[in-house]
C-alpha cells in the first residue's frame, strides 16, 4: 500500500494501530482489570421517551450507582420551558448528565436552517446542565427503496454542517447509527465515517442498532476506534420482546465482553462514555420492570469487574 494511496479507512486503522496489538494481546484485558475500568452510565428510554420519564429513570439509576445519564435534547428543552430545567433532578439523585441524543434531517436542505437552530439550542442547554457530547442520529425518510447513494451528497453535507455547529459550541457531535435511519447498514456506516469530515463528526456506535442492523460490531468499532467519543452499550437477541428486539447486556448475541476490552482501551481519550442503553416498546409488554432490566445489565457488568456508586 503506497502512502499517496491511503484510504480514510486506511488512516483511522492505522491510528489505531499503536494499541491494535496490546489489544487483543493476553494480557491486555488483565492489565484493565488491575485498573480501574470506565465509569458506566445509563440512557433514559428503557423508561420511555418522554419527559415524564426522566425522574422515574434517575431514581433508578442512582439506586444501582451508575455515573451518569443521557436524555433527548428535546427533553432538556422541555424541562427548561416548563419544570424549572433538569439541573434540581441532577442535584436530587446525584446522576450527572453527560450526553443528549439530538437528531437533524439530512435530506431536505430546507430544513437545515431549523434543525441547526434546534440543535444549537439543545447544545446551549445540555452545556450549561454539564454535558459534554451530543449523540448525533441521522433523521430523514427512510422507506423499503432508500439507496443512501441518490442522498449521499446532501447528507454528508448536513453532517457536517450539524457536526460544526456542535463543535462550536464547545461540545463533541459524535454519530449515532440507528436502524431506520439513513445510517443502518454497515455500508452506510463506513461510507459516512469514511467521508464527513471527522473535525466535526466522531463516532459514538450503538453496537446493539449495529448488530440489529445487519453489521459486524466488533468490526466497526476496531475500524473507527480512534474516532469513538461515546459508546451506548446494547445488546440484541431478536423477536418481539419488548425490547425492540434488544436484551438486558448479556441476554443477546452481541459480544460485549469483546467490545469492552476495545473501549477500555480509548476510554481515557473519549469526550463521553460507555452507557447502558435498552430501548423499551410500549406496545409489547416487557419481560421485566424497568429497575429489573437495568439491575440485570448492571449485576452483567458488576460480574465483568465495573464498579458502581454506592
Amino acid at each position: 500500500m503506497s502512502k499517496n494511496n491511503l484510504t480514510r479507512r486506511d488512516f483511522v486503522r492505522l491510528a489505531g494501530m499503536g494499541g491494535a496489538a496490546s489489544l487483543f494481546a493476553p494480557s491486555s484485558f488483565a492489565l484493565g482489570e488491575a485498573a480501574k475500568k470506565s465509569d458506566i452510565g445509563a440512557t433514559f428510554i428503557l423508561w420511555g421517551y418522554g419527559a415524564n420519564a426522566l425522574e422515574p429513570s434517575l431514581k433508578d439509576m442512582s439506586q444501582l450507582g451508575f455515573h451518569a445519564f443521557e436524555t433527548f435534547g428535546n427533553v432538556i428543552e422541555q424541562f427548561e420551558k416548563e419544570r424549572g430545567g433538569i439541573k434540581e433532578l441532577i442535584a436530587k439523585y446525584n446522576v450527572p448528565i453527560v450526553s443528549a441524543f439530538c437528531g437533524g434531517d439530512v435530506f431536505d436542505a430546507s430544513k437545515r436552517k431549523t434543525e441547526v437552530e434546534n440543535l444549537a439550542r439543545w447544545c446551549k442547554l445540555l452545556k450549561d446542565s454539564g454535558g459534554k457530547v451530543i449523540e448525533y442520529c441521522a433523521t430523514g425518510k427512510r422507506d423499503k427503496n432508500f439507496n443512501y447513494k441518490d442522498y449521499k451528497d446532501v447528507m454528508i453535507e448536513s453532517m457536517n454542517e450539524y457536526g460544526k455547529v456542535v463543535t462550536d459550541h464547545g461540545l463533541v457531535c459524535a454519530l449515532h447509527p440507528h436502524t431506520g435511519t439513513p445510517v443502518e447498514t454497515e455500508e452506510e456506516v463506513y461510507y459516512v465515517m469514511e467521508n464527513v469530515n471527522t473535525t466535526y463528526m466522531k463516532f459514538g456506535p450503538d453496537v446493539g442498532q449495529l448488530e440489529k442492523g445487519g453489521g459486524d460490531p466488533v468490526k466497526i468499532c476496531k475500524d473507527f476506534m480512534p474516532l469513538i467519543e461515546h459508546v451506548h452499550l446494547k445488546d440484541y437477541s431478536g423477536g418481539d420482546n419488548g425490547y425492540l428486539g434488544y436484551a438486558p447486556l448479556g441476554d443477546g448475541k452481541v459480544k460485549i465482553k469483546e467490545l469492552l476490552k476495545m473501549f477500555e482501551k480509548r476510554r481515557n481519550k473519549m469526550a463521553g462514555m460507555i452507557m447502558f442503553e435498552l430501548d423499551s416498546d410500549k406496545k409489547s409488554k416487557m419481560p421485566f420492570s424497568e429497575y429489573e432490566a437495568a439491575k440485570r445489565s448492571h449485576d452483567y457488568l458488576q460480574k465483568l469487574g465495573y464498579k458502581f456508586k454506592a
